[in-house]
């Protein structure tokens, strides 16, 4: 019977913690129920396929099996990468995008690899990740359009996995170079490439359970077809006064999406009606009347049975941070400041 040699180190450690965790979260990913079901069928598989690129680097640890063929995925990985950037974004999927698995399958079927193979894949995974990163900052600034809470609402943990795997490619096209002339500085470079997809793993399962928001819902609205009807400021006054007397803003995760529904009013009109008659994103509207209402409380008895952070999440706001960074950028002082120009006052 062949006996099977395996080298354990901390880095073949790591491989396994890494592969098994993003087998479980792809799992996990993929049979979630939820509205933006498509996204995290693509994020499953994006993470599906990097298992396969940590099996094929483990593999190595395995002596016996060292001249087996790997299943490549290298080219799989990005692209299912590319798909759930654009879906959780609501950004519409070019069908262009799905040819884009062609170069994968193509490789899947190369039994050996060569210099001309894989500096393909660097160069298509690079342009593949610049586009990624163009669409995450031309969508960065959304956020605010759509919701009044958006502490736990972001996209740069995307941003960080981009940055992450284009550091990959950097480390991997230099230890190519280095290998050329030392075999043992290109060990460091494998080691860091572990240490990296290792965190990167975590750091999506991370998100996954503290933004779990952005794995429920797509992040914004795409109504391009929508009839769009013009608003009068006489009729975005009514709407206005209707907000501020149903007090709409003290529910803390408010939405546009919600908001809209309790106006009877399509999500992109309620947006653009905002933005045409205050020239400001849903986010700095809302925190508005908040502020406002902060500082009726004030002036109320609730004042001395509670502390600031108590009437400011009174007024709607969920945490401290938001509340005193919106306070100061519409006042002009903190709250501290303000409430003590008001009891100086009386």
């Amino acid at each position: 019977m062949d006996q099977i040699t395996i080298n354990i180190s901390f880095y073949s450690i790591l491989d396994v913690l890494s592969m098994s965790t993003a087998f479980m979260l792809g799992l996990l990913f993929i049979t979630s129920k939820s509205k933006n079901k498509k996204a995290n069928v693509f994020l499953g598989l994006f993470l599906w396929s990097l298992t396969i690129e940590i099996f094929n680097t483990f593999i190595q640890s395995v002596n016996e099996l060292e001249h087996y063929s790997n299943i490549q995925s290298s080219l799989f990985t990005i692209p299912f990468l590319l798909l759930y950037t654009s879906q959780t974004l609501n950004e519409k999927i070019k069908s262009y995008y799905y040819v884009l698995f062609i170069p994968g399958v193509v490789l899947f079927f190369v039994t050996t690899e060569n210099i001309t193979t894989t500096y393909f894949e660097y160069l298509f995974n690079i342009i593949l990740l610049i586009t990624i990163t163009v669409i995450l900052k031309t969508n960065q600034n959304r956020i605010g359009d759509f919701y009044s809470n958006i502490e736990n609402k972001t996209i740069s943990w995307l941003k960080t996995i981009v940055y992450i795997f284009i550091a990959f490619h950097f480390i991997w096209i230099l230890e190519d170079i280095i290998s050329l002339k030392s075999k043992i500085l290109t060990e460091y470079f494998a080691y860091l490439s572990n240490v990296l997809t290792f965190f990167m793993i975590y750091w999506i399962g991370f998100n996954g359970f503290s933004q779990s928001d952005l794995f429920k819902f797509s992040l914004f609205i795409n109504d391009k077809n929508s009839f769009e009807k013009t608003y009068s400021k006489e009729s975005f006054s009514i709407i206005y006064k209707k907000i501020e007397m149903d007090k709409h803003f003290l529910v803390s995760n408010l939405t546009l999406k919600t908001l809209s529904k309790k106006l009877d009013i399509r999500e992109k009109e309620l947006s653009k009606l905002i933005n045409t008659h205050t020239n400001k994103n849903f986010y700095h509207f809302i925190n508005q009347f908040r502020v406002n209402e902060f500082k009726k409380l004030l002036l109320s008895p609730k004042a001395k049975q509670l502390s600031i952070v108590g009437l400011a999440e009174e007024a709607g706001f969920s945490s401290k941070s938001t509340f005193y960074s919106a306070f100061k950028n519409l006042e002009g002082v903190t709250p501290k400041q303000y409430q003590n120009a008001v009891k100086m006052s009386e």
